[in-house]
């Protein structure tokens, strides 16, 4: 009989993650599974959709629960779990203190605050020299502070790093922003004052993706 579901250890040796890891990811709502007496278990076809999630193939996996499965592709489920799970840093930078604490309590909500490091700047300078030296997933930049601006500073982080998502603040007219949006490739631009509820899915959509 073919199998239908998997238990949270198969699906947990599976991804290479801990069982709790698991459990977490079935109460956040990212896989559906089933109580099925004292036992929590996950659909075969629930498994083979987050496998599609991470970008991989599920075809190579014969099954969780018995022999093997192709080591390369054990592997490139490792790498994409691990980068799943690892916690994001985000780099605020706004010389109003107002922004900086709107941007903090965005971060206390439990998705935000629990998987990301939040770092806020009011000195564009400093916060150069931070991004300098470790990566950010995310950066939020005010356009207009004294010293580099918002967006000289967004220059400096796309020279440096492709792949980082930007977001710019500010109350600048939709020509201008077109143009900064084509030349520093950002990913959201937000006009003051800002609107939380905005704020806060604008994060989580940069961070996700």
């Amino acid at each position: 009989m073919s199998k239908l579901f998997y238990s949270t250890s198969e699906v947990a040796s599976l991804f290479k993650v801990n069982r709790v890891t698991i459990y977490r990811w079935v109460k956040d709502g990212k896989i559906k599974a089933y109580e099925i007496g004292k036992n929590i278990k996950i659909p075969v076809s629930e498994v083979g959709r987050l496998l599609k999630e991470f970008g991989f193939s599920g075809s190579a996996v014969r099954d969780v629960s018995g022999e093997s499965y192709d080591d390369q592709s054990n592997e490139s489920v490792k790498s994409m779990t691990e980068e799943h799970n690892r916690v994001k840093s985000v780099v605020a930078v706004c010389d109003h203190d107002g922004v900086l604490r709107l941007i903090e309590e965005i971060f206390e909500k439990p998705d935000l605050g629990e998987t990301c490091k939040l770092l806020t700047f009011s000195d564009s300078l400093e916060a150069a020299i931070q991004i300098g030296g470790e990566k950010p997933d995310l950066v939020l930049l005010d356009m207009k502070m004294s010293g580099l601006d918002g967006i000289g500073l967004a220059a400096q982080v796309r020279s440096a790093y492709q792949d980082v998502k930007i977001v710019l603040m500010s109350e600048s007219r939709q020509e201008e922003r077109a143009d900064q949006n084509e030349r520093l490739d950002v990913f959201d631009w937000l006009i003051k004052p800002i609107d939380s509820n905005r704020l806060y899915e604008t994060i989580r959509n940069a961070l996700k993706t």
